[in-house]
């Protein structure tokens, strides 16, 4: 059954926690200029891309119908996250990488946060997550904002401030959970059953989500890299901003049609099929029309509005946006729609697609290195074959959602 009450608070929420850290990257990019957004960017991708895989996608059972089962799932997706952050740790203080210890302590919080966001998504609590997302950017604004006349703020970087909150929220959250799940007197205990019975997630998800990040961190780890801090910074600016539509529907509107979709499976087993093609179809056409208000709004109006949040010597973000602006609109349809693939336990579908992607990707950035290609030339090639892909990935769901579920293992 759709609940449209939980779609408009879960988008306000994301809108809302957007808007705030939107309005940061501009007073770092504006005060710091380019160098410093394309610094903080860049390490921020790394992060997220770290804290997906902690916990080898098993934090995906955090959705589910029992509350029993979400919490379960919960607390060994926390524990096996812990280990790995702690080993990740070790290896980076014996190695001497010791300055990519931030990002690993941003990393396992990114990861709580998902996690939490998840078991919180399967009680319907989309209040409690809209509060988290939020508090965190509106803390970090105020922090920008004091930086200049409190001490200990001015000695720590723009993401060492961003990671220590996201770390605080993260852990309260987690105490929380357990807690609350305590009082409900579920179990908390580890479970070797529950990585076995689960282990699809690894098997299949994991390397999905790593094929598929290529697409969403590749350009913003090596932009520095390739084309300097200066062009870093522009990129940074056209991708956070153009990126944010994709982000606040696939955050907000893609947990609720998973959840939805899963109630639509779980509640009449006789008709799941129907009413799950239902359930696709009106998602699929609201996204479509959210697709083309957003590639008309954002070639309209992005220009403009760089302009005015980081001023008018930015304007070469808004080159880099127009290369990326189709690949944008349709992702803004495809990462909400790619849960089909989880409901319908299709993850050996989704990995094959994400490797073809991800190879396909590799590929075009590779061949404009060794063509020596530049900046702007570079994403307008990775933005065509991610649009490709993106609308074979369409396709795909489509199919899954009318096709009968098979077992997978």
């Amino acid at each position: 059954m759709i609940r449209a009450r939980d779609s408009v608070i879960s988008l306000a929420g994301v809108l809302t926690a957007q808007l705030i850290f939107f309005l940061c990257i501009s007073l770092i990019g504006r005060h710091s200029g380019p160098h410093a957004l394309g610094s903080f960017n860049s390490t921020l991708a790394a992060g997220m891309f770290i804290g997906t895989l902690l916990g080898l996608r098993f934090e995906l059972a955090c959705v589910s119908d029992d509350p029993r089962q979400a919490f379960s799932a919960y607390v060994n997706v926390v524990a096996l996250s812990l280990v790995l952050f702690v080993t990740l740790e070790v290896v980076a203080l014996a190695s001497g990488c010791a300055n990519y210890l931030t990002v690993g302590l941003f990393a396992f919080a990114f990861f709580l946060q998902q996690a939490s966001s998840f078991y919180l998504n399967s009680l319907r609590r989309y209040g409690w997550i809209t509060l988290s997302r939020v508090g965190i950017n509106l803390a970090f604004l105020v922090a920008i904002f004091i930086r200049p006349r409190v001490p200990v703020l001015s000695a720590t970087s723009d993401f060492g401030i961003y990671t220590v909150l996201n770390l605080l929220a993260s852990l309260f959250n987690t105490t929380v959970i357990f807690r609350n799940g305590i009082r409900a007197d579920y179990l908390l205990r580890l479970s070797r059953e529950f990585f076995l019975t689960n282990r699809r997630f690894a098997k299949y998800i994991l390397p999905s989500t790593l094929c598929g990040s290529v697409l969403t961190y590749s350009l913003a780890i090596v932009f520095p890299l390739w084309f300097g801090p200066m062009n870093a910074g522009y990129f940074a600016a056209a991708y956070r901003l153009g990126f944010f539509p994709v982000s606040l529907i696939g955050q907000s509107l893609g947990g609720v049609f998973r959840r939805d979709a899963l109630s639509a499976v779980a509640s009449s087993k006789s008709n799941s099929e129907s009413e799950l093609t239902r359930v696709y179809r009106t998602y699929a056409r609201a996204l479509a029309l959210l697709s083309v208000a957003y590639l008309a709004g954002g070639l309209l109006l992005f220009s403009p509005l760089v302009a005015l949040l980081f001023g008018p010597q930015w304007n070469s973000a808004a080159d880099y946006f127009r290369r990326l602006a189709p690949l944008f609109a349709l992702q803004l349809v495809y990462v909400p729609l790619s849960q089909i693939f989880l409901v319908r336990k299709q993850q050996r579908t989704d990995f094959l697609f994400q490797l073809q992607s991800g190879v396909t990707l590799i590929g075009a950035l590779g061949a404009c290195r060794l063509l020596n290609l530049a900046s702007q030339n570079s994403v307008l090639i990775f933005s065509i074959t991610g649009a490709l892909t993106t609308l074979f990935g369409l396709a795909l769901t489509k199919r899954v959602a009318r096709d009968r579920p098979t077992a997978l293992t």
